[in-house]
Protein backbone atom coordinates (compact mmCIF):
# COMPACT_ATOMS: atom_id res chain seq x y z
CA UNK A 1 0.00 0.00 0.00
CA UNK A 2 2.49 1.96 0.89
CA UNK A 3 4.54 1.96 -2.52
CA UNK A 4 1.33 2.25 -4.31
CA UNK A 5 0.71 5.88 -2.19
CA UNK A 6 4.23 6.68 -3.40
CA UNK A 7 3.63 6.29 -6.73
CA UNK A 8 0.60 8.07 -6.89
CA UNK A 9 1.95 10.82 -5.00
CA UNK A 10 5.12 10.88 -8.07
CA UNK A 11 2.04 10.46 -10.48
CA UNK A 12 0.26 13.63 -8.99
CA UNK A 13 3.39 15.41 -9.05
CA UNK A 14 4.58 15.30 -12.82
CA UNK A 15 0.49 15.88 -13.38
CA UNK A 16 1.07 18.96 -11.52
CA UNK A 17 4.28 20.13 -13.21
CA UNK A 18 2.77 19.63 -16.43
CA UNK A 19 -0.54 21.47 -15.73
CA UNK A 20 1.18 24.33 -14.44
CA UNK A 21 0.03 26.71 -17.60
CA UNK A 22 -2.60 24.81 -18.26
CA UNK A 23 -5.27 26.28 -20.36
CA UNK A 24 -9.19 25.25 -20.19
CA UNK A 25 -10.15 26.49 -23.21
CA UNK A 26 -7.92 24.50 -25.20
CA UNK A 27 -8.85 21.90 -23.40
CA UNK A 28 -12.72 22.31 -24.31
CA UNK A 29 -11.03 22.72 -27.93
CA UNK A 30 -9.71 19.23 -27.83
CA UNK A 31 -13.20 17.59 -26.64
CA UNK A 32 -14.56 19.31 -29.21
CA UNK A 33 -12.29 18.17 -31.76
CA UNK A 34 -13.60 14.44 -31.65
CA UNK A 35 -14.72 12.19 -33.99
CA UNK A 36 -18.00 10.26 -32.08
CA UNK A 37 -17.84 7.44 -34.45
CA UNK A 38 -14.32 6.62 -33.94
CA UNK A 39 -15.29 6.23 -30.22
CA UNK A 40 -17.97 4.08 -30.92
CA UNK A 41 -15.55 2.25 -33.06
CA UNK A 42 -13.13 1.84 -30.05
CA UNK A 43 -16.10 1.13 -27.53
CA UNK A 44 -16.81 -1.74 -29.50
CA UNK A 45 -13.36 -3.30 -29.70
CA UNK A 46 -13.28 -3.25 -25.97
CA UNK A 47 -16.66 -4.71 -25.66
CA UNK A 48 -15.08 -7.41 -28.02
CA UNK A 49 -12.44 -7.73 -25.61
CA UNK A 50 -14.72 -8.58 -22.84
CA UNK A 51 -16.18 -11.51 -25.29
CA UNK A 52 -12.73 -12.65 -25.87
CA UNK A 53 -12.33 -13.29 -22.40
CA UNK A 54 -15.20 -15.07 -22.08
CA UNK A 55 -14.70 -17.29 -25.38
CA UNK A 56 -10.90 -17.75 -23.17
CA UNK A 57 -12.71 -18.74 -19.44
CA UNK A 58 -14.34 -21.16 -21.22
CA UNK A 59 -11.66 -23.16 -22.54
CA UNK A 60 -10.28 -22.87 -19.12
CA UNK A 61 -13.60 -24.67 -18.00
CA UNK A 62 -13.97 -27.48 -20.16
CA UNK A 63 -11.54 -30.11 -17.92
CA UNK A 64 -14.10 -28.83 -15.10
CA UNK A 65 -17.57 -28.43 -16.45
CA UNK A 66 -17.63 -27.41 -20.10
CA UNK A 67 -19.90 -23.94 -20.75
CA UNK A 68 -20.61 -21.81 -23.36
CA UNK A 69 -18.77 -18.40 -24.07
CA UNK A 70 -22.01 -16.70 -23.83
CA UNK A 71 -22.69 -18.31 -20.75
CA UNK A 72 -19.65 -16.61 -19.67
CA UNK A 73 -20.33 -13.28 -20.77
CA UNK A 74 -22.17 -11.96 -17.98
CA UNK A 75 -19.96 -13.12 -15.43
CA UNK A 76 -17.32 -10.82 -17.56
CA UNK A 77 -19.36 -7.75 -17.85
CA UNK A 78 -20.55 -7.51 -13.99
CA UNK A 79 -16.74 -8.07 -12.91
CA UNK A 80 -15.14 -5.63 -14.73
CA UNK A 81 -18.37 -3.45 -13.58
CA UNK A 82 -17.65 -3.84 -10.16
CA UNK A 83 -13.98 -3.39 -10.21
CA UNK A 84 -14.67 -0.14 -12.34
CA UNK A 85 -17.15 0.79 -9.51
CA UNK A 86 -15.90 -0.50 -6.06
CA UNK A 87 -12.27 -0.63 -7.11
CA UNK A 88 -10.30 -4.16 -5.02
CA UNK A 89 -13.83 -5.18 -3.58
CA UNK A 90 -14.85 -6.32 -6.96
CA UNK A 91 -11.59 -7.84 -7.85
CA UNK A 92 -13.02 -11.61 -7.42
CA UNK A 93 -16.30 -11.13 -8.64
CA UNK A 94 -15.81 -13.21 -12.02
CA UNK A 95 -14.72 -16.04 -10.47
CA UNK A 96 -17.13 -16.11 -7.67
CA UNK A 97 -19.67 -15.68 -10.33
CA UNK A 98 -18.80 -18.48 -12.81
CA UNK A 99 -18.32 -20.55 -9.69
CA UNK A 100 -21.63 -19.77 -8.48
CA UNK A 101 -23.21 -20.00 -12.08
CA UNK A 102 -21.67 -23.20 -13.06
CA UNK A 103 -21.62 -24.97 -9.45
CA UNK A 104 -17.96 -25.63 -9.29
CA UNK A 105 -15.82 -24.35 -6.47
CA UNK A 106 -15.15 -21.17 -6.11
CA UNK A 107 -11.36 -22.22 -5.78
CA UNK A 108 -10.92 -24.30 -9.29
CA UNK A 109 -12.34 -20.36 -10.25
CA UNK A 110 -9.55 -18.26 -8.21
CA UNK A 111 -7.09 -20.15 -9.93
CA UNK A 112 -8.59 -19.99 -13.26
CA UNK A 113 -8.51 -16.29 -12.30
CA UNK A 114 -4.67 -16.47 -11.24
CA UNK A 115 -3.66 -18.28 -14.57
CA UNK A 116 -5.92 -15.54 -16.49
CA UNK A 117 -3.70 -12.68 -15.34
CA UNK A 118 -0.67 -14.76 -16.25
CA UNK A 119 -1.69 -15.26 -19.47
CA UNK A 120 -3.05 -11.22 -19.72
CA UNK A 121 0.53 -10.29 -18.84
CA UNK A 122 2.40 -12.66 -21.47
CA UNK A 123 0.32 -11.22 -24.35
CA UNK A 124 0.27 -7.47 -23.31
CA UNK A 125 3.86 -7.58 -22.82
CA UNK A 126 4.15 -9.27 -25.71
CA UNK A 127 2.61 -6.95 -28.00
CA UNK A 128 4.07 -3.92 -25.82
CA UNK A 129 7.38 -5.76 -25.99
CA UNK A 130 7.25 -6.65 -30.00
CA UNK A 131 5.99 -3.11 -31.15
CA UNK A 132 8.81 -1.35 -29.16
CA UNK A 133 11.64 -4.02 -30.75
CA UNK A 134 10.23 -3.72 -34.35
CA UNK A 135 8.45 -0.38 -35.17
CA UNK A 136 10.09 2.01 -37.09
CA UNK A 137 8.33 4.77 -35.85
CA UNK A 138 9.48 4.22 -32.43
CA UNK A 139 13.08 5.47 -33.84
CA UNK A 140 11.81 9.32 -33.66
CA UNK A 141 11.03 9.06 -30.32
CA UNK A 142 13.65 10.29 -27.24
CA UNK A 143 16.07 7.26 -25.98
CA UNK A 144 14.16 5.56 -28.36
CA UNK A 145 17.34 2.77 -27.93
CA UNK A 146 15.87 2.63 -24.36
CA UNK A 147 12.36 2.09 -25.33
CA UNK A 148 13.85 -0.85 -27.67
CA UNK A 149 16.00 -2.31 -24.97
CA UNK A 150 12.95 -2.47 -22.81
CA UNK A 151 11.04 -4.22 -25.63
CA UNK A 152 13.57 -7.17 -25.89
CA UNK A 153 14.06 -7.06 -22.01
CA UNK A 154 10.23 -7.19 -22.12
CA UNK A 155 10.11 -10.07 -24.66
CA UNK A 156 12.97 -12.61 -22.51
CA UNK A 157 10.88 -11.82 -19.40
CA UNK A 158 7.65 -13.08 -21.25
CA UNK A 159 9.80 -15.76 -22.48
CA UNK A 160 10.51 -16.62 -18.54
CA UNK A 161 7.39 -16.36 -17.18
CA UNK A 162 6.08 -18.89 -20.42
CA UNK A 163 8.83 -21.21 -18.96
CA UNK A 164 8.16 -20.67 -14.94
CA UNK A 165 4.12 -21.35 -15.90
CA UNK A 166 5.04 -24.32 -17.80
CA UNK A 167 7.70 -26.00 -14.80
CA UNK A 168 4.81 -25.39 -12.55
CA UNK A 169 1.84 -26.93 -14.50
CA UNK A 170 4.64 -30.00 -14.47
CA UNK A 171 5.92 -30.27 -10.67
CA UNK A 172 3.71 -27.96 -9.34
CA UNK A 173 4.27 -29.26 -5.79
CA UNK A 174 7.17 -29.94 -5.84
CA UNK A 175 7.85 -26.18 -6.86
CA UNK A 176 5.63 -24.99 -4.01
CA UNK A 177 7.55 -26.85 -1.54
CA UNK A 178 10.75 -25.89 -2.58
CA UNK A 179 9.35 -21.88 -2.80
CA UNK A 180 8.47 -22.55 0.45
CA UNK A 181 11.78 -23.33 2.12
CA UNK A 182 13.62 -20.32 0.05
CA UNK A 183 10.97 -17.79 1.28
CA UNK A 184 11.14 -19.39 4.34
CA UNK A 185 14.56 -18.60 5.10
CA UNK A 186 13.11 -14.75 5.44
CA UNK A 187 9.87 -15.65 7.28
CA UNK A 188 7.97 -18.94 7.50
CA UNK A 189 5.25 -16.77 6.92
CA UNK A 190 6.36 -15.93 3.87
CA UNK A 191 7.19 -19.24 2.86
CA UNK A 192 3.49 -20.15 3.06
CA UNK A 193 2.42 -17.77 1.75
CA UNK A 194 4.43 -17.84 -1.62
CA UNK A 195 3.53 -22.31 -1.27
CA UNK A 196 -0.18 -21.59 -1.07
CA UNK A 197 0.12 -18.88 -3.79
CA UNK A 198 1.86 -21.63 -6.36
CA UNK A 199 -0.50 -24.40 -5.84
CA UNK A 200 -3.45 -22.43 -6.87
CA UNK A 201 -1.64 -21.33 -9.68
CA UNK A 202 -0.64 -24.55 -10.09
CA UNK A 203 -3.76 -25.95 -9.53
CA UNK A 204 -5.64 -22.86 -12.30
CA UNK A 205 -3.17 -24.29 -14.72
CA UNK A 206 -4.62 -27.33 -14.35
CA UNK A 207 -7.40 -26.34 -15.91
CA UNK A 208 -5.38 -26.15 -19.24
CA UNK A 209 -6.62 -29.59 -20.48
CA UNK A 210 -3.94 -30.00 -23.41
CA UNK A 211 -1.89 -28.74 -26.42
CA UNK A 212 -5.00 -27.38 -27.77
CA UNK A 213 -6.74 -25.58 -24.73
CA UNK A 214 -3.21 -24.06 -24.19
CA UNK A 215 -3.44 -22.95 -27.82
CA UNK A 216 -6.90 -21.36 -27.79
CA UNK A 217 -5.79 -19.51 -24.56
CA UNK A 218 -2.89 -17.81 -25.90
CA UNK A 219 -4.93 -16.96 -29.30
CA UNK A 220 -8.06 -15.52 -26.74
CA UNK A 221 -5.66 -13.70 -24.60
CA UNK A 222 -3.34 -11.99 -28.01
CA UNK A 223 -7.36 -11.36 -29.07
CA UNK A 224 -8.22 -10.08 -26.40
CA UNK A 225 -4.99 -7.56 -26.20
CA UNK A 226 -5.08 -6.93 -29.80
CA UNK A 227 -8.33 -5.31 -29.65
CA UNK A 228 -7.70 -3.47 -26.65
CA UNK A 229 -4.31 -1.89 -28.46
CA UNK A 230 -6.41 -1.14 -31.47
CA UNK A 231 -8.91 0.46 -29.45
CA UNK A 232 -6.31 3.15 -28.04
CA UNK A 233 -5.47 3.73 -31.19
CA UNK A 234 -8.77 4.51 -32.49
CA UNK A 235 -9.15 7.05 -29.39
CA UNK A 236 -5.88 8.78 -29.77
CA UNK A 237 -7.11 9.00 -33.56
CA UNK A 238 -10.12 10.03 -33.09
CA UNK A 239 -9.37 13.97 -31.94
CA UNK A 240 -9.02 15.89 -35.16
CA UNK A 241 -6.18 18.08 -33.02
CA UNK A 242 -2.77 17.51 -35.37
CA UNK A 243 -0.71 16.85 -32.54
CA UNK A 244 -2.57 13.62 -31.70
CA UNK A 245 -3.78 12.57 -35.01
CA UNK A 246 -0.30 12.37 -36.46
CA UNK A 247 0.70 10.23 -33.79
CA UNK A 248 2.19 6.77 -35.50
CA UNK A 249 -0.40 3.81 -34.34
CA UNK A 250 2.59 2.03 -33.02
CA UNK A 251 3.62 4.97 -31.18
CA UNK A 252 0.29 4.59 -29.06
CA UNK A 253 1.72 1.40 -27.11
CA UNK A 254 3.92 3.58 -25.26
CA UNK A 255 0.39 5.11 -23.66
CA UNK A 256 -0.93 1.44 -23.36
CA UNK A 257 2.72 0.84 -21.20
CA UNK A 258 2.07 3.76 -19.54
CA UNK A 259 -1.76 3.25 -18.39
CA UNK A 260 -0.42 -0.23 -17.42
CA UNK A 261 1.91 0.85 -15.55
CA UNK A 262 -0.34 3.64 -13.97
CA UNK A 263 -2.87 0.97 -13.09
CA UNK A 264 -1.12 0.24 -9.89
CA UNK A 265 -2.04 3.33 -8.14
CA UNK A 266 -5.96 3.21 -9.13
CA UNK A 267 -8.82 4.75 -7.04
CA UNK A 268 -12.10 3.45 -7.19
CA UNK A 269 -14.57 4.92 -10.19
CA UNK A 270 -12.38 7.87 -10.08
CA UNK A 271 -9.01 6.13 -11.54
CA UNK A 272 -5.92 8.62 -10.99
CA UNK A 273 -2.55 6.63 -12.25
CA UNK A 274 -3.58 5.76 -15.15
CA UNK A 275 -4.48 9.28 -16.65
CA UNK A 276 -1.57 10.91 -14.84
CA UNK A 277 1.06 8.17 -16.36
CA UNK A 278 -0.65 9.02 -20.06
CA UNK A 279 -0.55 12.26 -19.76
CA UNK A 280 3.27 12.09 -19.12
CA UNK A 281 3.68 9.78 -21.89
CA UNK A 282 2.11 12.34 -24.18
CA UNK A 283 3.42 14.80 -23.02
CA UNK A 284 7.30 14.47 -22.17
CA UNK A 285 7.83 11.51 -24.71
CA UNK A 286 5.06 12.23 -27.57
CA UNK A 287 5.38 15.58 -27.20
CA UNK A 288 1.74 16.81 -27.29
CA UNK A 289 0.27 19.69 -25.58
CA UNK A 290 -1.06 19.37 -21.93
CA UNK A 291 -4.52 20.33 -22.82
CA UNK A 292 -4.37 17.67 -25.50
CA UNK A 293 -2.98 15.11 -23.44
CA UNK A 294 -5.24 15.36 -20.76
CA UNK A 295 -8.10 15.09 -23.24
CA UNK A 296 -6.99 12.30 -24.46
CA UNK A 297 -5.88 10.88 -21.27
CA UNK A 298 -9.32 11.30 -19.81
CA UNK A 299 -11.23 10.06 -23.13
CA UNK A 300 -8.80 6.77 -23.31
CA UNK A 301 -9.89 6.09 -19.28
CA UNK A 302 -13.44 6.88 -19.77
CA UNK A 303 -13.66 4.11 -23.27
CA UNK A 304 -11.60 1.45 -22.10
CA UNK A 305 -12.19 1.14 -18.72
CA UNK A 306 -15.58 3.00 -17.61
CA UNK A 307 -17.66 2.08 -20.78
CA UNK A 308 -18.07 -1.31 -19.26
CA UNK A 309 -20.63 0.00 -16.62
CA UNK A 310 -24.03 0.34 -18.70
CA UNK A 311 -23.62 -3.31 -20.01
CA UNK A 312 -22.01 -4.40 -16.37
CA UNK A 313 -25.41 -2.94 -14.80
CA UNK A 314 -27.78 -4.33 -17.37
CA UNK A 315 -26.61 -8.19 -17.28
CA UNK A 316 -26.02 -7.50 -13.79
CA UNK A 317 -29.88 -6.73 -13.19
CA UNK A 318 -30.94 -9.67 -15.85
CA UNK A 319 -29.05 -11.72 -13.34
CA UNK A 320 -30.64 -10.06 -10.33
CA UNK A 321 -26.87 -9.65 -8.93
CA UNK A 322 -26.16 -6.66 -6.59
CA UNK A 323 -22.43 -5.50 -7.04
CA UNK A 324 -21.60 -4.58 -3.55
CA UNK A 325 -23.48 -7.60 -2.16
CA UNK A 326 -21.61 -9.97 -4.61
CA UNK A 327 -18.40 -8.60 -4.13
CA UNK A 328 -18.50 -8.61 -0.80
CA UNK A 329 -19.18 -12.14 -0.68
CA UNK A 330 -16.90 -12.95 -3.14
CA UNK A 331 -13.74 -11.01 -0.93
CA UNK A 332 -15.29 -12.83 2.41
CA UNK A 333 -14.90 -16.69 0.77
CA UNK A 334 -11.57 -15.10 -0.71
CA UNK A 335 -10.71 -14.58 3.39
CA UNK A 336 -12.18 -17.73 4.26
CA UNK A 337 -9.83 -19.75 1.55
CA UNK A 338 -6.71 -17.90 2.29
CA UNK A 339 -7.16 -18.76 6.70
CA UNK A 340 -8.34 -22.30 6.11
CA UNK A 341 -4.83 -22.67 3.80
CA UNK A 342 -7.00 -23.45 0.37
CA UNK A 343 -4.93 -20.39 -0.94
Amino acid sequence: MAAVFAVLLLLIYIQFRTLRSFHWSALAAAFGSIQWPKLVLATAMIYGAYITRAFRWSVFLRPTKPASPAQMIPAQFIGFTSVAILGRLGEFVRPYLVARRQQVTFTSQLGVYAVERVFDLLAAAGIIAVTLSVSTSVRSLPHHEDFRRAGYIGIAAALVLALVALAIRMAGPSIADLARRGFGLISKKIGHTVEEKVLAFSHGLGAIGGINELLLALLYSFLTWGLIALAYVTIVHSFRLPELAAIPGAQTIVLMAASMFGSFAQLPAIGGGSQVAIIYALTSILGVGPEAATACALTLYVVTFLTVIPPGLFFARAEHVSLRNVAQASETEESLLVEEGAL
